[in-house]
Order: structure tokens, then sequence, then C-alpha cells
């Protein structure tokens, strides 16, 4: 079982190695649904056009892409000070 994350969250894909220690991941979080019998949750992620690729404004955040919960990790933000 895995725990649930809200919408709105900003996440990576546990596959994207190189996202792990980037500010704001790679996603966003815009529809959960589940558990499922074991426990997990599917999440409809917002991701860049080039899922291999930082999202900027070369790289929109344009498509959408259903993650497991099992791959999905919440992205490290940084400090608003």
């Amino acid at each position: 079982m895995t725990a649930r994350l809200e919408p709105g969250t900003r996440v990576f894909h546990g596959g994207q190695i190189w996202a792990r220690t980037l500010p704001g991941g790679t996603g966003l979080i815009v529809r959960v649904e589940g558990p499922d019998l074991h426990g997990d949750y599917e999440y409809l992620v917002r991701t860049a056009a080039d899922f291999s690729r930082r999202p900027g404004p070369d790289n929109p955040e344009v498509d959408e892409r259903w993650w497991s919960s099992r791959h999905t990790r919440r992205a490290w933000e940084e400090p608003a000070w």
C-alpha cells in the first residue's frame, strides 16, 4: 500500500533518476484514482511534451499520462524564504 498524493502535488517518475533533485519535478498530479485491491493509486500527471527533458518554456507541460503510485515520487521543492 502506498500513501496517496493529492491533486496539485508536483512529482517525478521513479524512473527519472536525473529528476530526483530537480525543484518542482517533472509533472503535476491532476487526478487520482483508487485505491485498487492492493492499496495502490493511479495518478493522471501533466508532463512536459518531451518527457525525457526538464520542463520549461521550450518544453511545456501539455501531455497527460497515467502513473502508478508505485513509481510516482513527490518532487523536491525549493524553500520559500
